[in-house]
């Protein structure tokens, strides 16, 4: 933990761009406006701006290109243009005050946070596209308290994400119990929960590309600091030990 809090205060200086992957739809039209035109076409939604296009699936940020900018505020017009000045005397003249210069108000950037696929085979895609390895959280966000605590401080957490979306594709079964879900999801989502042995939430598990358990990540065994903290130094440990997309060898005589 000595080191740990170093980190997070250096990553928390990194600046932020305009758009990031994971914000909501109604985020990106709140920081770019409204958009040129728009293309939906299945889960995807495609908002094209006049320098760059921004791609929404299920509501959030999967993909963006180009120049994404705030666009300026239009200049105002001049109400004096082709009025013919007014003529006045030289007792009437009188110094004009000093103008000054109203301050630029500074942008609050948004924080930036992780990407979760909620399908195990669009993020297996995404941890071969980008050479990544996946983090799969096991979760029940209508039930279990512990869940409930991760999805508050650290699954949207920008510190978590700056320091993990260098290393992983997030990936999270969200097991329901008191919320209405379509058959097809509710099947989708213990068919994985299944396949992975799920007994107790929240899991984390560290999967290769194909879908392979590298790790599981033993978060009740860190001691000391806050929840965000535990679950990141724990997180950390799988990552070290999954070093090359493999489970790193023990370096221990087991007798």
């Amino acid at each position: 933990m000595r080191n740990l809090g170093l980190a997070l205060a250096i990553l928390s200086a990194t600046p932020i761009f305009a758009v990031q992957l994971g914000d909501t739809r109604e985020a990106v039209i709140a920081e770019l406006g409204k958009p040129q035109s728009q293309m939906a076409a299945g889960p995807r939604e495609f908002l094209n701006y006049p320098d760059g296009r921004v791609e929404i699936r299920d509501g959030r940020v999967i993909e963006f290109r180009g120049v994404l900018a705030k666009p300026a505020a239009a200049a105002p017009l001049d109400q004096t243009a082709g009025t013919p000045p007014v003529q006045q005397s030289a007792s009437t003249i009188q110094a004009a005050p000093l103008a000054t210069v109203a301050p630029t108000p500074q942008r609050v950037p948004r924080q930036r946070t992780a990407h979760w696929f909620t399908d195990i085979v669009q993020a297996q895609a995404a941890a071969q596209k980008e050479n990544k390895l996946i983090l799969a959280l096991f979760t029940g966000t209508d039930w279990c308290g512990p869940c409930q605590q991760f999805k508050a401080e650290v699954e949207l957490d920008q510190q978590f994400a700056d320091i993990f979306s260098g290393s992983f594709v997030f990936f999270k079964n969200d097991w329901l119990r008191n919320t209405p879900q379509p058959k097809v999801v509710q099947e989708e989502v213990g068919r994985v929960k299944r396949k992975y042995r799920i007994s107790a939430y929240p899991t984390l598990k560290v999967l290769n590309a194909e879908g392979e358990v590298l790790d599981t990540v033993e978060w009740t065994k860190v001691q000391g600091g806050s929840f965000k903290e535990i679950m990141i130094e724990a997180i950390d440990n799988s990552r070290k030990a999954t070093k090359g997309g493999k489970k790193v060898a023990s370096g221990w005589w087991p007798f």
